[in-house]
């Protein structure tokens, strides 16, 4: 008989914005009905004086779970919420310890809690035996996905984690802090993943929030499959590109785009951005109506603007000829439109 977990992390509780207490919820009553545990890799909570005023809603969530456990490991978030005398409810397990090991029906579980002090790669060298699945919060550091650290920023300096610590090191690497994304990795035999945020906690958070079920099977098998959080809004970021004449065209398909991914879940973030000749208060207004138009139909919708006005360069007859065949051509628009602000601009400086 195999074992089965629900993988979350950063849900970042906080009591104006009650709504998270919901997807909580209903992350473990998901738990409940597929798995035997729920793994929470760090940050719960928006932070410790978050923990201490929502503490007892929380728990009362948690002692509705009846056949599963609950396993928190403490994150950079709220690293000093889980003290041994907090009650969280008969189910819960604090992961507190470093490490924090327990056996899940012959899958040895250890989870390595977030402290300033401690770090990933020597509590990992400490360990005398190899463990099923390993908790951990904090930022992989690997050349093949540079994403993760760079979008981290500065929060890129908690727990350091790098793939010679991972790589045949565990079965199982169950990791948080990293919101944007879902992200499943392989180093050698072992699997690791980011569930993402099941909120939308930024404009980061792009794409369906999802939750993560894992399944040890009796011969050893590990297999990963995602769950869409479906009560969760979420973000989509579009991009478009104006060119210089195009400007109807554009407005046109940028209107287009939103009618077609019009959704009550979808809170949409998109940017504008490129060069016009006609009057820049003009295109704004125009896409500042597009935008009160949607309102209604998505969550929320940001639509942000930055455009050049280049008019007066455009009556060049090369120039246009130039622009047009820009905009016609395929390929990846920040390209393009890198190589218009160039050309532009140098032109500019050789009329002056």
């Amino acid at each position: 008989m195999g074992v089965k977990f629900i993988h979350t992390a950063d849900l970042h509780l906080k009591r104006d914005d009650p709504f998270r207490l919901d997807i909580l919820s209903w992350i473990l009553s998901k738990t409940e009905q597929v798995a035997d545990a729920l793994i929470i890799a760090g940050d719960l909570f928006e932070s410790d004086i978050e923990a201490s005023f929502l503490r007892e809603k929380v728990r009362k969530i948690f002692e509705k779970a009846e056949k599963s456990l609950v396993l928190i490991l403490p994150g950079n978030h709220d690293y000093l919420s889980y003290s041994p005398e907090i009650n969280y409810g008969e189910r819960v397990i604090l992961l507190n310890n470093a490490p924090s090991r327990i056996n899940l029906k012959g899958v040895e579980i250890v989870g390595i809690p977030f402290h300033p002090q401690l770090e990933f790669s020597q509590c990992i060298e400490e360990l005398k035996s190899k463990p099923d699945v390993v908790i951990a919060h904090g930022t992989l550091y690997d050349r093949n996905s540079p994403d993760i650290y760079v979008e981290l920023g500065d929060e890129a300096k908690y727990m350091p984690i790098y793939r010679w610590d991972v790589k045949d090191r565990m079965r199982y690497l169950a990791l948080g802090h990293y919101h944007s994304r879902l992200t499943h990795l392989s180093f050698g035999e072992t699997q690791v993943v980011y569930p993402g945020s099941p909120v939308a906690t930024s404009r980061r958070s792009i794409g369906q929030r999802f939750i993560v079920l894992v399944s040890f099977g009796s011969k050893g098998q590990v297999k990963i499959e995602k769950i869409p959080v479906d009560i969760c809004p979420y973000w989509e970021r579009i991009k478009w590109m104006v060119f210089p004449g195009k400007e109807e065209e554009e407005l046109e398909e940028i209107e287009q785009q939103i009618k077609k991914i019009a959704d009550k879940k979808v809170m949409l973030d998109g940017r504008v951005k490129g060069s016009i000749k006609i009057s820049e208060a003009e295109f704004k207004e125009r896409i500042k109506k597009i935008e009160g138009k949607y309102r209604s139909s998505f969550k929320n919708i940001h639509l942000s603007c930055e455009i050049r006005y280049w008019a007066h360069i455009l009556q060049n007859p090369i120039l246009k000829l130039f622009v047009e065949k820009l905009k016609d051509i395929g390929g990846d628009e920040q390209i393009k439109e890198k190589a218009l602000e160039l050309t532009l601009s140098a032109l500019e400086r050789l009329r002056g």
